[in-house]
């Protein structure tokens, strides 16, 4: 069950951006939230761990990224989707 913490958050865009540089634990594997986008309901997760290839812009493998996750975090309702359940915030209890 999600709270209502976590809603409050999803509705604040300046709450949101808090997330950002906070390590996470999700599906068993450590990431660090590196981005939100905040009007598609996006977080995105980096690895410290894992790499995929990137493309040039030909579709050609170009370098080593860190794996890379786009999670959505709400819904088209604005509920939190179900993510808030996965995620382990590793650096302590958000301030809020």
């Amino acid at each position: 069950m999600i709270d209502s913490a976590v809603q409050k958050m999803i509705d604040d865009p300046g709450m949101l951006i808090c997330l950002i540089g906070q390590r996470v634990r999700y599906m068993g594997e450590e990431y660090e939230v590196t981005d939100l986008l905040a009007a598609e309901g996006l977080v995105i997760l980096s690895s410290a761990d894992g790499e995929d290839v990137q493309e040039d812009s030909y579709g050609r493998p170009s370098r080593m990224v860190p794996k890379r996750l786009e999670l959505y975090f709400r819904d088209a309702h604005g509920q939190p989707t179900s993510i808030w359940e996965d995620l382990a915030f590793l650096d302590g209890p958000l301030a809020g």
